[in-house]
């Protein structure tokens, strides 16, 4: 009892961890935070180990985000933690080589852009709807309900391309970073928000640097 006390004490937003300039930093914002990095910069690399280290940043992030009442970004963790196990053995063949990266192409980006306007619509739906079915669990209503639940969609859209090694998964996450950076700055978590300017950074990287290797793959 007193191991798990422990560790439900470890993983609130209140157990501070360190003060930088004033600002308290929880233990659980700070292993998200730089699990998160790691993991994105392994992506754009084409490193498989994005994989097992985005399994630890999901599960850090699932307890952040429900603490600070954005479901949206809290369910999508669960989708986080099983597309990761996916993406780790997709990336792989069994001849140990990567895939190719390639384009969706102009057909399948119009229905990429149809499914995350409806998605966002319905997830804020759903989202809405969690503190009258859960009052116990959602105390409180969700914040930003359609740019929470946009965030999430493509998020979930963009991670599920990164493992088929689509070459507009980056451009989607770019997108993505731009709204999470607004999104995290207005709910008061600095160290989280930063994390995501580095973020947008690497998403802007790994876009040219797969568009590089995508062109190469063109020519061969």
């Amino acid at each position: 009892m007193t191991d798990f006390l422990l560790l439900k004490q470890s993983l609130s937003l209140e157990f501070t961890m360190i003060e930088l300039f004033g600002y308290p930093l929880s233990l659980l914002e700070f292993i998200g935070t730089t699990s998160g990095l790691v993991c994105v910069y392994l992506a754009s690399r084409n490193h498989i180990l994005t994989w097992p280290i985005g399994i630890f940043n999901s599960i850090c992030f699932f307890f952040l985000f429900f603490q600070i009442q954005l479901y949206s970004d809290m369910l999508l963790q669960i989708y986080f933690f099983g597309s990761s196990i996916y993406g780790w053995v997709i990336w792989r063949k069994r001849t140990g080589s990567f895939t190719k990266i390639v384009s969706l192409g102009k057909e399948k980006n119009l229905i990429l852009i149809v499914c995350l306007v409806f998605g966002t619509f319905g997830l804020g739906q759903f989202t809405k709807q969690l503190p009258g079915w859960f009052p116990s669990l959602f105390v409180k209503p969700p914040d930003f309900l359609y740019w929470d639940a946009f965030t999430t969609v493509a998020s979930i859209f963009a991670n599920l391309l990164l493992a088929q090694r689509k070459l507009e998964s980056w451009f989607l996450w770019v997108f993505v970073d731009l709204v999470c950076i607004v999104l995290y700055h207005l709910k008061g978590i600095p160290f989280v928000t930063i994390e995501y300017v580095v973020f947008l950074l690497i998403a802007f990287y790994g876009s040219w640097h797969w568009y590089q290797e995508y062109l190469v793959n063109q020519k061969r």
